[in-house]
Parts: C-alpha cells; structure tokens; sequence
C-alpha cells in the first residue's frame, strides 16, 4: 500500500552491514512492502531503494493513498497490519 508524508521523516537506510538514517521529505509517496525482523518497524521503498521505517512513524506521518475499495488496509497502529490483514 502507498501512504504520502505529510512531514518529513528519518528511515533506516540498511547497506554494508551497518545502518544509517535518512531523511524522507514531506509529501513524498512510499511503498510499504512488509513487516520487518523487529515489529517496531515496516519496510518501506523510496525511490526505487529499500528502508525501514518505525510503523509509529508511518501511522503519525502518512496519510493512506486509496486507489480501489480493497486497498483499505492500514498500519497495526491505526488497524492491525498494513500488509496483509
């Protein structure tokens, strides 16, 4: 599912075994592609690359963007997985 930022925000940003944190700018349209190891996050793709983003984040800053009447979903916080149920 895709969300829009309504304010810019810091995602993990994972390569050569270490992590570093990135800022996404507002207004900017993510992927959300699933859950991650930890529960506290979701994986996320921003132009093309991979991040992970805390979920707390995403239902604070993201604003769900609906293209048909199945695609409701929204993260655990706001209604229990944003990927899948």
């Amino acid at each position: 599912m895709q969300y829009r930022l309504n304010t810019p925000t810091m995602v993990l940003a994972l390569g050569d075994n270490h992590q570093h944190a990135v800022t996404v700018p507002a207004d900017k349209v993510i992927q959300v592609i699933g859950p991650a190891q930890d529960d506290r996050f979701v994986e996320v793709v921003v132009d093309d690359q991979h991040f992970l983003m805390f979920e707390s984040d995403l239902a604070a800053r993201g604003k769900p963007i609906r293209k048909s009447p199945a695609d409701v979903r929204e993260p655990r916080s706001l209604k229990k997985v944003a990927f899948g149920g």
